[in-house]
């Protein structure tokens, strides 16, 4: 009896020898996987509202800020900061500096400057308002000198055809010997040309038209 229960211890641990063999066989079928450094762990994820809370306090910060940007720079920002060409691109550092420092200066003095530059535009249109009534009082006596210059023309004219009638007249009257001397010409002074002759026939009708429409615009100035 001792002698089968052997055997049969045997055969026991020769079965389970198999099925750990087998068992091996199937654990090494396994794919293999690497150790990794770091293991993913699942971290803490706020409630939905909490996100929410944070998206509107960003936006409403944001716009804030574009607001702010707005009223600093007096117009568009997307147009003064891409439109324009940026000073520091043509200057030199100590031009930049100084264009700094004038630009807080303003900000700081928006309303002092403001003044300013109105009383500076007050000014300049005093200055227009002036320089406008000299060059009409410069106008209005250039006018009144050639109007002088007409006046003094037709004088002339009107003496000459005055003493021109009365040599006639004169020669007319005298039965004696006349000499070429005495002959009066049509002409303006005591020349003999084609401008006094001119002037003589037709300059006291051109010049008589021009004073009477200066009258008239002189007169419908003072209506």
């Amino acid at each position: 009896m001792p002698k089968l229960r052997y055997k049969e211890h045997e055969k026991k641990e020769r079965k389970h020898s198999r099925h750990d063999k087998h068992r091996s066989k199937h654990k090494k079928e396994k794919p293999y996987k690497p150790p990794t450094l770091y293991e993913e762990e699942g971290g803490w994820e706020p409630p939905s509202s909490s996100h929410k809370q944070q998206g509107d306090d960003e936006a409403a910060w944001r716009a804030h800020l574009f607001d702010a940007m707005i009223d600093d720079e007096g117009q568009d920002p997307f147009y003064t900061s891409y439109q324009q060409p940026t000073p520091s691109d043509t200057m030199t550092e100590e031009e930049y500096r100084q264009h700094i420092v004038n630009g807080m200066y303003r900000r700081t003095h928006a309303e002092d400057i403001a003044a300013e530059e109105k009383r500076q535009a007050q000014k300049e249109k005093k200055q227009q308002e002036k320089e406008k009534i000299k060059l009409e009082q410069e106008r209005r006596h250039a006018e009144q000198i050639r109007l002088q210059q007409v006046y003094n023309q037709l004088k002339n004219i009107n003496n000459s055809k005055a003493d021109y009638a009365k040599k006639w007249k004169k020669l007319e009257e005298d039965l004696g010997m006349i000499y070429k001397k005495d002959i009066p010409w049509p002409i303006v002074g005591k020349t003999f040309s084609l401008d006094s002759v001119r002037s003589f026939v037709v300059g006291s009708l051109t010049d008589n038209s021009e004073i009477k429409k200066n009258d008239q615009k002189k007169k419908r100035k003072e209506y």
